[in-house]
């Protein structure tokens, strides 16, 4: 079950244990508000996604908003991937301007096009 422009179960990294394991092996990516760790999965059928915000990046609702924003760039760019991740993406300050579709979603095909070969991306590219 998801809600509008949501994540359904499927698409959402929650297990600790497999968030860890991103965590320790995954490929990291600097991609200005946003930051990165990828891990590929093997012998699954469809990508999953975990958004974090950090109380630093501002108010709940401020939170909320990015957390939104991000999911709906997920959800109208996820097809760019050819082969399933697991991606966890996170903001650990405060935007220095408003959080946008406009300014996020370049930032979430950047990431793709690098996951999916578009081009070179090393782990600490920004």
């Amino acid at each position: 079950m998801k809600g509008p422009g949501g994540l359904t179960r499927a698409e959402r990294l929650s297990s600790e244990k497999d968030i860890g394991k991103v965590f320790r092996h995954g490929r990291y990516f600097r991609l200005g508000l946003l930051q990165a760790k990828t891990l590929p999965r093997q012998e699954q059928e469809n990508s999953r996604f975990l958004i974090s915000v950090r109380k630093s990046a501002g108010s709940a609702p401020a939170r909320n908003r990015i957390k939104r924003v991000v999911r709906e760039a997920i959800r109208q760019n996820r097809d760019m991937l050819v082969r399933p991740y697991d991606v966890c993406l996170f903001v650990t300050g405060k935007p220095k301007l408003p959080v946008l579709l406009s300014s996020v979603e370049p930032e979430i095909q950047r990431l793709f096009a690098r996951l999916s070969g578009g081009r070179d991306g090393s782990p600490n590219d920004g």
